[in-house]
């Protein structure tokens, strides 16, 4: 038996090496002014669910009452077929970025997405401004792999050459959707890579000991609900709201101290009370 149950050796994109540890999936809501994580299942390769079946699962749970189009943002390992189409059948539109070989059929042609690009000059694009951020962005609306009808925007900064090395592919199965709100919608997915660091430096997502399984399904637990529970008293985000509950606590000790001095109660009482004796 492992140290910790239901460690494994996964491939760590930061690290760009395996790495021994849990893998989790995650999924966050965003709205038009907060970010909340829903839900999360752990990725173990012996029980026979890929990732595409978690992330599935979990989609399948967010009941949405769509006054509103509701969008599935996600990075280039998840945009399968079997996740797109379920996606769809929930009446999700994806945005997705796509990994460069997806296969493109301009005019019925099947052909990789960076060959594709070799042909687009930049003439052919058009100068979309996102934030602070402005791309040469080149409009392909019809077939790709997986899928019959959809939109992908081949996109490079503006001031980096229009080399493969520099494509960006992101896909939207929203043709009503514009190049601008496509990439802004998008941009939005980069919540979810703060919500992990944050997660990881301030509530020790990584740092458990714990090591019964369920344990440590309980510990990931307790930190999301921390992380629900202090964006929505800040009514922002995670940082802003672990700084108030921070300084809330702050507050009530130094008002614990003072009462109990007016009170006369013993220094060493008072210690105790704080743990610090």
């Amino acid at each position: 038996m492992h140290a910790i149950q239901g460690c494994d050796w996964h491939y760590s994109h930061k690290d760009h090496q395996s790495v021994w540890g849990h893998s989790l999936v995650w999924l966050m809501v965003h709205t038009f002014t907060q970010a909340f994580p829903f839900a999360f299942r752990l990725y173990d390769k012996k029980a026979g669910k890929s990732k595409i079946d978690l992330a599935i699962e979990m989609l399948s749970s967010l009941k949405v009452k769509r006054a509103q189009p509701v969008y599935v943002l996600m990075d280039s390992w998840y945009p399968s077929k079997k996740l797109i189409e379920a996606c769809l059948k929930q009446g999700f539109h994806v945005i997705a970025m796509l990994k460069t070989n997806r296969i493109l059929y301009p005019k019925g042609i099947a052909i990789q997405a960076k060959q594709f690009a070799r042909y687009i000059e930049s003439k052919d694009t058009r100068l979309v401004t996102v934030g602070q951020e402005r791309y040469r962005v080149y409009r392909y609306e019809g077939a790709i792999h997986g899928l019959d009808d959809a939109v992908v925007l081949l996109a490079w900064k503006a001031d980096q050459p229009m080399a493969p090395e520099h494509l960006h592919c992101i896909l939207s199965t929203d043709r009503e959707l514009g190049d601008e709100d496509i990439l802004r919608y998008y941009a939005q997915r980069w919540t979810i890579e703060c919500f992990f660091r944050q997660a990881k430096d301030q509530l020790k997502l990584d740092g458990y000991r714990v090591r019964h399984i369920r344990a440590v399904k309980r510990y990931w637990a307790v930190v999301l609900l921390a992380c629900v529970y202090s964006i929505a008293e800040s009514r922002q985000n995670l940082s802003t709201g672990l700084e108030l509950l921070r300084s809330r606590k702050d507050h009530s000790v130094v008002e614990f101290i003072y009462d109990a001095a007016k009170q006369d109660i013993p220094i060493d009482v008072i210690k105790k009370q704080l743990r610090i004796a």
